[in-house]
């Protein structure tokens, strides 16, 4: 289980400090999670959202992650492994047809 307020590497998010006033792209992507999971220090949530302003790489990465999160979510809330009942139609009408 992830701790909201700690990054990947086993220091917390909140001992995230810049030196200077942005955050970098390989820096943003070991604080992607805590971002997604609103776990970033007031500070650093400003800096990465600054990035994510001047830098389209890190916007499309991003946006894939969103993407990817989505997709296992749905893939979580399927209460049922059986199949649709439209699956199961057409699988019974090739049987009848002699497919």
């Amino acid at each position: 289980m992830h701790n909201p307020g700690s990054r990947h590497d086993g220091h917390p998010a909140s001992d995230f400090s810049v030196a200077a006033d942005e955050v970098t792209c390989q820096q943003f992507v070991e604080l992607v999670t805590d971002y997604f999971e609103d776990a970033l220090p007031p500070r650093a949530l400003s800096h990465v959202e600054e990035h994510l302003v001047m830098c389209d790489w890190c916007l499309t990465y991003v946006e894939q992650m969103q993407a990817t999160v989505d997709s296992l979510r749905k893939l979580k809330d399927r209460s049922s492994r059986e199949p649709s009942d439209s699956l199961l139609a057409t699988l019974r009408a090739k049987k009848a047809a002699g497919e």
